[in-house]
């Protein structure tokens, strides 16, 4: 049976990646490394060379899922889960304040690059990345497969801070 496409295959993929790694602080640092470097090319080993870095973050990561199945409002271009799993890996990192600002300079410096077209998808999504990847730093990350699910997934209740549709952007980012 061949692997799931769109949303279905993200979490898929997601728990499958999750069950290797055993549910402890350290488990939960070396997932967030493997998420980061398998679902969105961040690889922090090439840190030292920022240009590589910055075009890896910027290009396509080795596992991509189309848009099939995710909410409208947090799609902008073929591949949401990149920019969404860029973002849980900033959110577990960085503290809440450090890592909006981020968000905010990466999407400007995105608004700047691509002829003045701003994302507001690329907002929302990069948001809900942020607090899960805080909701990760608390309690652990098996609990992603069922945040993606739940907030990203069109069949999804959605986020307390999301409308159903995904077209609120989310305003605060707890700390």
């Amino acid at each position: 049976m061949p692997t799931p496409t769109g949303v279905d295959g993200f979490i898929q993929t997601t728990s499958t990646l999750a069950a290797q790694y055993p549910l402890t602080p350290s488990g939960t640092r070396r997932f967030v490394l493997a998420f980061g470097e398998q679902m969105a090319y961040i690889r922090l080993q090439d840190a030292w060379n920022p240009w590589r870095f910055l075009r890896q973050m910027e290009g396509n990561p080795p596992t991509r899922w189309g848009t099939d199945g995710f909410k409208r409002g947090l799609v902008d271009d073929r591949n949401p889960a990149r920019h969404y799993a860029a973002f849980v890996f900033v959110g577990f990192w960085l503290p809440g304040w450090i890592a909006a600002m981020l968000l905010w300079l990466w999407e400007f410096a995105g608004y700047v690059r691509y002829g003045f077209k701003w994302s507001q998808a690329d907002v929302r999504s990069g948001y809900v990345g942020l607090w899960h990847g805080q909701l990760l730093r608390r309690y652990g990350h098996t609990i992603l497969p069922s945040l993606i699910a739940r907030d990203l997934a069109e069949s999804g209740q959605g986020w307390s801070r999301l409308s159903a549709n995904g077209e609120k952007a989310v305003v605060k980012c707890a700390a």
